[in-house]
């Protein structure tokens, strides 16, 4: 790499230059019209809440309530009614959107619509933070197993080993597929983690709402990233001249992270046949699915084709400063990694399911027939 990093005085004036006219993010906007941003920015401090995926409101209420019993089930803190019975598991939503799991792992809407099978289960993550964990039994009488509804620290199950309950049990983790319920509740998105990026592949929705909603969608979740940049000086700490100035440039990022990285803003793509994106301030945001410790996600300053910062998309990722040195040509990066610490765990690409594997196929398909073709190539 060496001297191919942009000069400190390039990447300093980019840093700290272009906020003040730089135009307000956009926001990804819920309702009929289409909404067709293939990266949205999410500055959640924790978790990956559902309602700032840019894809609706979830169908659920603004005020929060209290997860609480009913006769046949449950209801949310955000008004979803969860009735379970032999037959299934149905929520209504307060927008009026039903969905049915059924006990073969198919998800219904009222209008006909199908998604699935999930023939074990699965997890439906609400926009008001619940989740719905429903455990099905492949080839048993009763494949209905056990339903969890989990809100924070508290669960409720009104369904355990075939039959009703009313028990209150620890809450435990997840091993199986996570869903997202966007839209008014009935846009349903498998999610999958692969660090701080988030992958949403679109499984089921209405016939009259397909036209208006994504297939595919990445969400990055700007905190860990932020944090990653505060940190990276204290690692870097030399008094060569061409550290000091690119931690210096690091630096001035982390210090305007919150303009760089504007929580809710939809990114407009900059190149037709790379997974490249405007940011504010002039900087530009990139998935590259080639190369060491592929996939990445790297931050450049403007055009240019070095990244600042590379973070490694996997559950132990960390951030990487370019090597800014002329003297260490084909050292991709300076000194270790800024380890990024847990990101949503629980969503992170399970090895045992495929699932990173499939997150990976989702981004690719958003790179067109160009990358696509190059993959097959490759045997990939």
């Amino acid at each position: 790499m060496g001297s191919t990093a942009l000069p400190f005085v390039v990447l300093l004036g980019l840093a700290t230059a272009g906020f003040a006219q730089a135009p307000a993010p956009t926001p990804a906007v819920p309702g009929p019209q289409p909404i067709r941003p293939e990266v949205v920015l999410c500055g959640a401090r924790d978790g990956a809440p559902v309602g700032e995926f840019g894809l609706g409101d979830g169908g659920v209420l603004r005020e929060r309530g209290e997860l609480r019993f009913t006769e046949h089930g449950c209801v949310t803190a955000g008004g979803v009614e969860v009735d379970v019975k032999s037959v299934g598991v149905k929520l209504t939503f307060p927008s009026g959107r039903e969905l049915l799991v059924a006990p073969d792992g198919f998800v219904h809407l009222r209008s006909g619509e199908q998604g699935g099978p999930f023939a074990g289960g699965l997890e439906l993550r609400l926009a008001d933070g619940a989740l719905v964990r429903i455990v099905l039994v492949p080839g048993a009488d009763l494949r209905l197993r056990d339903v969890v509804v989990v809100d924070g620290e508290r669960a409720l199950q009104p369904w355990r080993r075939g039959a009703p309950a009313s028990e209150q049990p620890r809450v435990v983790g997840w091993p199986g597929v996570h869903v997202s319920c966007c839209g008014d509740g009935g846009d349903l998105y498998r999610t999958i983690a692969l660090g701080p990026l988030v992958v949403l592949e679109r499984v089921l929705v209405a016939a009259e709402r397909a036209a208006s909603t994504p297939d595919e969608r990445l969400v990055v979740l700007t905190a860990p990233l932020l944090r990653s940049l505060a940190l990276m000086p204290r690692q870097h700490r030399e008094p060569d001249l061409p550290v000091r100035q690119a931690v210096a440039a690091v630096t001035a990022v982390a210090e305007r992270g919150e303009a760089v990285f504007p929580a809710g803003a939809s990114l407009r793509r900059v190149e037709q046949d790379e997974l490249r994106w405007l940011l504010e301030g002039g900087f530009e945001l990139q998935v590259d699915l080639d190369g060491p410790m592929a996939p990445r996600l790297e931050l450049f300053a403007g055009r240019s084709a070095v990244p600042m910062v590379e973070w490694t998309l996997r559950g132990d990722g960390a951030a990487f400063l370019a090597n800014p040195r002329d003297d260490q040509l084909g050292k991709r990066w300076h000194g270790n990694g800024t380890r990024l610490g847990p990101v949503v765990a629980d969503l992170q690409a399970s090895e045992e399911r495929f699932e990173r594997t499939h997150a990976l196929q989702v981004i690719e398909r958003l790179c067109g027939e160009r990358r696509r073709g190059k993959s097959r190539r490759q045997g990939r």
